[in-house]
């Protein structure tokens, strides 16, 4: 009898334990509460941040469309001061260049004539064209001004004479005021010449 025993517990353990039955996932539809609450949505398209950027530059337009009809249009009766101050600066640095253009000396003083007269020769046109309110005139005149904002700048930065660089620092913060005063200018020529080309209605608000 207990070799029969043995016999019985010796199959059992051979065969091992049984196993369990094993469980499957199942993936149920969401529920109409899910759904008006937005769980289980599909993601939106992928065109959304387009949208909201095409927007975004509507809006923009928008606002410079308005902003252009805020703007009083220029001409030569009207011409604004700060464009004589402009051309009276430009004119100061003519001086400054025609006096280098003379005392120029040395090794490369003809490289240096040259080089003085030909930036003469470009601010005397920006002058011209910009007392005659010309867009391109106006445009390379802000240009001009920007540039030497940030070359007196640096230069006042980096000079070692303390009355220097108070006066450069002094003129480049002038040219700078002078820069930011003719954006409105270029704005106000660009509407004139919208007017002139008859893109832009002469009775609308603000002209």
């Amino acid at each position: 009898m207990a070799d029969r025993k043995r016999k019985r517990k010796r199959h059992a353990g051979a065969q091992g334990p049984a196993k369990k039955p094993t469980q499957t996932a199942t993936r149920t539809a969401p529920s109409p509460a899910a759904r008006s609450t937005g769980q289980g949505a599909a993601r939106p398209a992928r065109g959304g941040g387009n949208d909201a950027m095409k927007r975004g530059y509507a809006k923009a337009e928008l606002k410079n469309i308005e902003a252009r009809k805020a703007l009083e249009p220029i001409s030569a009766e009207n011409r604004p001061r700060i464009v004589l101050i402009a051309c009276a600066w430009l004119l100061l640095a003519c001086v400054s260049l025609v006096v280098s253009i003379i005392t120029a000396d040395g090794k490369g003083a003809l490289g240096q004539r040259f080089g003085n007269a030909l930036m003469l020769a470009v601010v005397l046109v920006a002058v011209w064209g910009t007392f005659r309110l010309r867009p391109w005139a106006i445009l390379g005149t802000q240009t001009l001004f920007a540039l030497a904002f940030v070359f007196t700048i640096l230069a006042a930065v980096f000079s070692d004479k303390v009355l220097l660089s108070i006066g450069l620092a002094v003129s480049g913060l002038i040219t700078g005021w002078i820069f930011y005063r003719m954006i409105n200018v270029m704005a106000r020529v660009q509407k004139m010449e919208l007017i002139r080309r008859g893109e832009l209605d002469e009775t609308a608000p603000g002209t």
